[in-house]
């Protein structure tokens, strides 16, 4: 499907969402949104990738925009990312998305009912786990961290689709697999197969950048409760199992 069609079917969905402020098309394949949460607004620069991935362009995207207080969100082909439908074409360029967005890379393909917009979790053996489609309400703004990367250090602006209702907790909502903490282990930005030390990090990190002492935006405390839930239900889930393991 033409990437006009989908950048078309994109700036009338996100029209039609109501916490979506509004839309300004940027040129062709690049948008900007402001969206509008009830204690705070942000602005998400959104990008339709069809052509090749390249490290230069998402690195300079993540850093200018970041530079200018607006969040990155990139929804690439999905024709990009693999020539079997089953396993990744792995290259530098979606290591880095793969970072920037938790493990996971979000998509856009053509169903039979239409234009689907989808994360898809890249596992360590290439295999592609496709989620389900997004809510476009749930459109946010959110940070990753790249420790120890070669081409970007630090904290940059990203945004997904974090669900903030309790739907989203429902099996119809859960990435590859049911998965109650589903939307937790997303809100810190890790993979739900994430260990122990791996979610303890993120937590950490999101705790510094939203703590009210550090972040002065509105809806800072709000973030911080979310972050704190995330943390303790995780911990608490991955604490039993290791008991059950012991036993």
């Amino acid at each position: 499907m033409a990437l006009q069609t989908v950048f078309r079917y994109l700036v009338d969905a996100l029209r039609q969402t109501d916490h979506v402020r509004s839309v300004k098309v940027m040129d062709e394949g690049r948008l900007l949104v402001e969206v509008a949460q009830p204690s705070f607004r942000e602005e998400i620069v959104v990008y339709l990738l069809a052509g090749e991935l390249s490290v230069g362009f998402i690195k300079k995207a993540l850093n200018a925009n970041t530079q200018r207080d607006m969040h990155t969100l990139f929804i690439v082909s999905f024709d990009l990312l693999t020539d079997d439908g089953h396993s990744a074409l792995m290259s530098d360029a979606l290591r880095l998305l793969l970072i920037a967005y938790g493990g996971k890379v979000y998509t856009y393909q053509t169903r039979e009912d239409g234009i689907a917009i989808l994360p898809v979790v890249i596992g360590s053996d290439r295999r592609i786990r496709a989620g389900a489609v997004v809510n476009l309400a749930d459109l946010s703004g959110d940070y990753a961290t790249f420790e120890n990367n070669k081409y970007l250090l630090g904290v940059r602006k990203v945004a997904g689709f974090i669900p903030h209702t309790a739907e989203a907790h429902s099996p119809a909502a859960a990435y590859a697999a049911p998965d109650p903490l589903q939307h937790f282990y997303t809100l810190l930005g890790v993979a739900n197969s994430a260990s122990l030390n791996e979610v303890k990090r993120a937590y950490r990190v999101k705790a510094r950048l939203h703590h009210p002492d550090a972040d002065q935006s509105p809806g800072a405390t709000e973030r911080m409760q979310a972050i704190n839930e995330a943390w303790n239900q995780i911990h608490l889930h991955l604490r039993s199992l290791s008991k059950k393991d012991e036993l």
